[in-house]
C-alpha cells in the first residue's frame, strides 16, 4: 500500500502495520478521503469567516486571523468524524442507539456551524442582491430612528410650541404697528376738527379784531377738538397697552420654548447619528439581520440559500454516509472481537471477585453468628448465679427478720447457727461480695451477744421500722 492509502486510512483512526492486507482495509481509505474533504470545505468557510471578523485589523493581523480560524475549523470537522466513525467502526454492539444520537448531533453541529459560517459565504454568492438590501435597510432604520427620537425627545411639540408663540408674536407686532379702522378714523377726526379750528382761527384774525374775541368765539369748537384728541389717546392706550404686554409675555415664553426646542433638535440629531454611524459601520453584506431579512423578503435569495446549505449538509454528512454504505471494515472487526475478549474477561474476573467477596462475607458472617453465641451462654450463665445470689440475700433477710419473735438467747444462737456453719452449696454459688457482707453480720451479731443483757438497749421505732430493720437495711 501506498502512502496516500497509508495516511486516508489513519485519517480514520485505525492504524495499518507490515501484516496488515489491502482486502483489510476496506472503504476506510475513501471515507478518510471524504474526510480530508469535509475538513477543508470547513477550514476555508471559517478562513473567510475570520476574514470578514478581522476587518478591523491591520492586514497582516487580519491574515493570522483568517488562517487561525481556519484551522479551527479545519480540527473540528477532523476531530469529531475521525473519533465517530472509528468508535463506530471498532464497537462490538455494532454501534446501537449511540450511533443515532450521534448521528443527531453532528446534523445539529454541521448546520449550526453552516449557519454561522454561511454569514461570510453567501455574500460572495448574493453580492447584488444583499448590497441593494443593505441600502434599503440603512434608509429604513435611519427613518424609524428618527421617528424613534422624536417621539423620545418631544421635537415636534416644541417645535410647533415655539412656532405658534412667533405667530403670536408677529400678530401682535402687527396690531401694534397696524391701528384698527375705527381707532384711525378717530385719530384722523380729532385731527381733522383741530385744523378746521385753527384754520378758522386764522381766517378769522386781522388788523382791528382782537384776538381773545375770536378765540372766545371759536372756544367751544376747541373744546370739542380736544375732547376727541383726549378720547382718541385713551382709546389708543386702551388698544396699546393690552398687546404690549402680552407680546412681553410672549416673548420671554418664546425664549424658553426656543431653547427647549433647540435642546431637543440637538439631542435627536446626536443619537440619530450615532446610531446612523452604527448602521453604517456595522450594517453590511455580511450582517445576520441584512441575510435574515433577504431571506424572509426575496423568494431567489431563499432558494438559493436553501440549496448551498443542503449541498453543504451532504458535503460535510459526505463520511458518515459513506460508512453507513460500506459497513465494518476488517480492521475495526478485529478490533471489536479484541475489545469483545477483553471485556468477557474482564467481567469473568469482576464476577469472581464478586463470589469471593460474597464467600468471605459469609464466612464473617458465621463467625460473629458464633460469637453472639458464646456471649450469650457466658451472660445466661452470670444471670443464672446473680438468681442465686439474690435468692441466698432473701433467705437470710427472712431467717434474721423471724429473731424478732424469739428470745435473745435464741435468736443469738441461731444467729451464731446460720452464720458459722453455713449451707456450703449456697457459699459456692455467691461471689465474694456477699460473703464479706454475711462476714460482716456475723461479727456484728456475736458482738451483741457479748454484751450484758440488760446492757442491751430497747429497739426504738422509727417511721414504722425498728432498729434491728434499720441495721438490717444499712448492712444489705
Amino acid at each position: 500500500m501506498n502512502f496516500f492509502t497509508r495516511a486516508m486510512v489513519g485519517i480514520t483512526g485505525h492504524h495499518i502495520n507490515g501484516n496488515t492486507e489491502p482486502e483489510d482495509v476496506g472503504g476506510l481509505s475513501k471515507i478518510g478521503l471524504s474526510i480530508c474533504f469535509a475538513s477543508l470545505l470547513a477550514a476555508l468557510q471559517f478562513g473567510i469567516a475570520g476574514w470578514y471578523l478581522g476587518e478591523s485589523f491591520g492586514e497582516d493581523t487580519r491574515v493570522v486571523f483568517a488562517a487561525t480560524t481556519a484551522v479551527i475549523g479545519l480540527f473540528i470537522v477532523l476531530i469529531i468524524d475521525r473519533n465517530f466513525i472509528y468508535a463506530a467502526d471498532t464497537r462490538a454492539d455494532a454501534g446501537g442507539l449511540l450511533s443515532y444520537i450521534y448521528l443527531v448531533i453532528r446534523v445539529f453541529l454541521i448546520l449550526a456551524i453552516s449557519s454561522l459560517s454561511s454569514q461570510f459565504t453567501l455574500p460572495l454568492l448574493l453580492k447584488s442582491e444583499l448590497a441593494i438590501h443593505v441600502q434599503d435597510l440603512k434608509d429604513e432604520r435611519y427613518d424609524t430612528a428618527k421617528n424613534r427620537y422624536t417621539n423620545k425627545y418631544e421635537v415636534k411639540e416644541k417645535i410647533d410650541s415655539e412656532q405658534s408663540i412667533n405667530t403670536q408674536m408677529a400678530k401682535l407686532k402687527a396690531e401694534l404697528a397696524n391701528l384698527p379702522q375705527p381707532l384711525v378714523k378717530q385719530k384722523l377726526g380729532a385731527e381733522q376738527c383741530m385744523r378746521e379750528y385753527k384754520k378758522k382761527m386764522r381766517a378769522s384774525i386781522g388788523p382791528d379784531i382782537d384776538e381773545n374775541e375770536v378765540a372766545d368765539l371759536y372756544a367751544g369748537e376747541k373744546a370739542d377738538c380736544e375732547r376727541q384728541a383726549v378720547a382718541y389717546k385713551v382709546a389708543y392706550q386702551d388698544y396699546l397697552n393690552p398687546r404690549k404686554v402680552q407680546l412681553a409675555e410672549a416673548e420671554s415664553t418664546y425664549a424658553k420654548a426656543h431653547e427647549d426646542a433647540t435642546q431637543a433638535q440637538t439631542l435627536m440629531k446626536t443619537d440619530l447619528s450615532r446610531t446612523d454611524q452604527n448602521n453604517q459601520q456595522f450594517l453590511n453584506i455580511a450582517s445576520a439581520d441584512v441575510l435574515w431579512s433577504l431571506i424572509q423578503t426575496n423568494p431567489g435569495a431563499r432558494m438559493k440559500y436553501v440549496m448551498i446549505t443542503l449541498v453543504q449538509l451532504v458535503l460535510e454528512l459526505m463520511p458518515l454516509l459513506l460508512k453507513t454504505l460500506m459497513g465494518r471494515s476488517p480492521l475495526g472487526i478485529r478490533v471489536a472481537m479484541r475489545v469483545s475478549h477483553m471485556q468477557e474477561s474482564y467481567n469473568n474476573a469482576e464476577h469472581g471477585y464478586e463470589l469471593s467477596a460474597f464467600e468471605r462475607l459469609d464466612a464473617a458472617t458465621k463467625a460473629k453468628n458464633e460469637q453472639a453465641k458464646h456471649d450469650l451462654a457466658d451472660q445466661i450463665a452470670i444471670q443464672e448465679m446473680k438468681n442465686q445470689l439474690m435468692g441466698l440475700k432473701v433467705n437470710t433477710r427472712n431467717k434474721f427478720f423471724d429473731f424478732r419473735a424469739q428470745p435473745q438467747a435464741q435468736y443469738q444462737n441461731h444467729w451464731q447457727t446460720s452464720f458459722t456453719q453455713p449451707n456450703p452449696s449456697a457459699f459456692n454459688a455467691s461471689s465474694n461480695k456477699s460473703s464479706n457482707q454475711e462476714m460482716a453480720i456475723q461479727e456484728a451479731i456475736k458482738a451483741d451477744a457479748a454484751k450484758p443483757e440488760t446492757a442491751k438497749p430497747q429497739p426504738k421505732e422509727n417511721n414504722g421500722k425498728s432498729f434491728l430493720d434499720q441495721r438490717f437495711y444499712a448492712m444489705s
